[in-house]
């Protein structure tokens, strides 16, 4: 493990020339916009101090949850871009971007790397509902328009990953406000709420106790960890959902220190360090590529900008 991470730096470093290996100048900062011991920050200190063992600089952790991420993101998007100054921040920027509430461009930012992903997230309803799977509850929504109700944080991520549902399968469902997994499990269990979404580790515990049933995994593709949970889209429902935790910097970082910070996030996955913890976290990792990690985070923000006209959210 140790050996092939040092490779990876080594050849990123001799790739990336001479510019690119005063890189880190120094101490880092990262910037989690959450407080202390949210699930941003837990993962963000699985990345800092992976990062300070790689590159040997200090790196410092910051907490900035105020204005829900934007202090955070001015911190950085008016930092010097020499990549000391790091945003640890998910997908939820895109959505602060598309309504508005955030008055500044992707563009302004320079997608660095994906660093992790959230744990997996499943749909669930009572376990005395109708409908065992999905596609059945789809069907039903379909011919009963907003008759059943999705708990949501409204104008947040699950608010769009409902709108995900309503936008690719042609459905009306009522959305609820239900910002914590508590809200959503306490709705669905006293009957005020007919779907949630929450953590998959959480709803294997309510299964199999007999008092929520899973209807199917948000995520692209199969868990291993999780095989009793078919994905929504295995079930033929045209609904999913990411949950990138994302590296960025200030717009105007040069492209050989860019890339050097890739591969630096890239080599996570051979530290053994990185993989027990995100295992205790139930969250995951990929390698991407900084272009990979472009093109997903680009596609992402375009998926937010269509969900944000269906939705009724744009600004004027």
């Amino acid at each position: 493990m140790t050996k092939t991470l040092g490779l990876a730096l080594s050849l990123a470093l001799a790739a990336t020339g001479a510019q690119a290996a005063d890189w880190p100048g120094g101490p880092i900062q990262l910037i989690i916009p959450s407080r202390p011991g949210g699930g941003t920050d837990i993962m963000g200190r699985i990345f800092a101090d992976y990062l300070q063992r790689a590159t040997g600089s200090a790196v410092a952790v910051i907490n900035q949850p105020e204005g829900g991420g934007v202090v955070a993101q001015e911190t950085v998007r008016n930092a010097d871009p020499d990549g000391q100054t790091l945003l640890f921040q998910h997908t939820g920027m895109l959505v602060g971007i598309q309504t508005g509430r955030y008055n500044h461009d992707l563009d302004e930012f320079s997608v660095l790397g994906i660093a992790q992903s959230y744990p997996p997230q499943v749909y669930a309803v009572a376990p005395d509902a109708p409908w065992q799977n999905m596609r059945e509850f789809i069907d039903d929504a379909r011919v009963n328009p907003g008759q059943y109700t999705v708990g949501v944080s409204m104008g947040q991520t699950t608010h769009f990953i409902a709108g995900t549902i309503m936008m690719n399968e042609d459905i009306d469902l009522r959305l609820v406000e239900a910002s914590a997994e508590v809200d959503k499990v306490a709705g669905i269990q006293g009957g005020h709420i007919t779907l949630g979404n929450l953590g998959a580790a959480s709803a294997r515990q309510f299964v199999e106790s007999g008092d929520m049933r899973v209807l199917c995994m948000v995520d692209p593709t199969p868990d291993p960890d999780y095989p009793e949970f078919q994905t929504c889209l295995d079930q033929g429902v045209d609904v999913s959902w990411i949950a990138p935790l994302l590296v960025l910097g200030p717009a105007g970082i040069d492209p050989e220190i860019a890339t050097e910070i890739n591969a630096v996030i890239q080599a996570m996955g051979e530290d053994e360090q990185v993989a027990a913890a995100l295992e205790t976290a139930d969250s995951s990792f990929v390698p991407y590529s900084l272009e990979e990690a472009n093109e997903i985070v680009q596609q992402e923000n375009d998926h937010i900008a269509a969900l944000t006209q269906h939705l009724g959210l744009a600004p004027n």
